[in-house]
């Protein structure tokens, strides 16, 4: 049986014959047969054969290869890169924007040190979402709503995200937020990004104070998987034409469950766990990754 895989490099800066060379010693190594290379405006493309593969021994190889030059490198299945994607969901926090939401909170609230220490063990996969989301909401109790307007303000988009969006709505690929924060901050990304759809928690407020508790159910990890599903379903697509981004470990199940899932920028257990990964470029260098570099 003949597996065909395409491997992506993706590098806003000029790939030096060094790494082109490491590439290919890396593929004889692991015997796969380049038939195609093509280089594009950011990306590099090999396109491989193989009778058989020790993916996880590859993939590590790739991964080093990627520390050493700062180049972006991505193993993908010919067949997964070639179908035409139809929906990419987003976490929010660290993802479409570089700060944690809830440790700015913190930080209005006078308390930002405490939190940020739960924000961290969190997002490492230390302890439960569900538990350190409500352990720190509690502790923000009494927090005035007129501060949400004052930190979404400074709030700054990562590198890539607006153009990486509207690249796709070009495109016509749906887009949707998927996260553990707050719906105020997501809701308002979506209508300055116009994002197609977003889920995210509601805060409890009393005469404009925090009360220090969720509404509703939490949007956790089984959640986000969830998402995935519900809206692959609604928009008629299959997994396959799902991409996942986000960088939290309860993003994972997320970014497992779609097609195409990419850690970027991401904590060392979501790297581990996922299949994909950005962490040199812009969120734009995920459009190689969907095979959409030309648009």
């Amino acid at each position: 049986m003949i597996l065909e895989y395409v491997v992506v490099c993706v590098s806003e800066q000029v790939m030096p014959d060094r790494f082109r060379a490491e590439i290919k010693q890396i593929l004889l190594h692991f015997k796969c047969h380049v038939h195609k290379s093509e280089r594009k405006k950011t990306g590099l493309y090999y396109h491989v054969e193989a009778t058989h593969m020790d993916l996880e021994s590859l993939n590590a190889s790739f991964m080093n290869l990627a520390l050493i030059h700062n180049i972006d490198i991505a193993f993908i299945p010919k067949a997964l890169f070639e179908t035409k994607k139809g929906l990419v969901i987003f976490d929010m926090d660290s993802t479409l924007i570089t700060a944690e939401v809830i440790d700015e909170m913190a930080v209005k609230h006078g308390i930002g040190e405490k939190v940020k220490k739960i924000t961290v063990r969190a997002m490492n996969g230390e302890m439960g979402f569900d538990q350190s989301l409500t352990e720190r909401v509690s502790l923000l109790e009494g927090f005035d709503r007129r501060h949400m307007e004052d930190i979404m303000d400074k709030l700054v988009f990562t590198p890539g995200t607006p153009e990486f969006i509207k690249v796709l709505q070009k495109l016509g690929i749906k887009t949707a937020i998927a996260s553990g924060g707050f719906q105020y901050f997501a809701k308002t990304i979506q209508a300055k990004l116009k994002i197609d759809y977003v889920f995210a928690n509601d805060l409890e407020f009393e005469n404009d104070k925090l009360t220090g508790k969720i509404l509703g159910p939490i949007v956790n990890a089984a959640s986000k998987e969830q998402i995935v599903i519900d809206l692959a379903a609604k928009e008629g697509l299959t997994l396959e034409q799902v991409v996942a981004i986000g960088d939290g470990a309860n993003d994972i199940p997320m970014l497992l469950k779609a097609g195409l899932g990419i850690a970027i920028h991401a904590k060392e257990k979501v790297q581990k766990a996922a299949h994909y990964r950005i962490n040199f470029g812009p969120m734009t260098s995920a459009l190689s990754f969907m095979n959409h570099e030309t648009v």
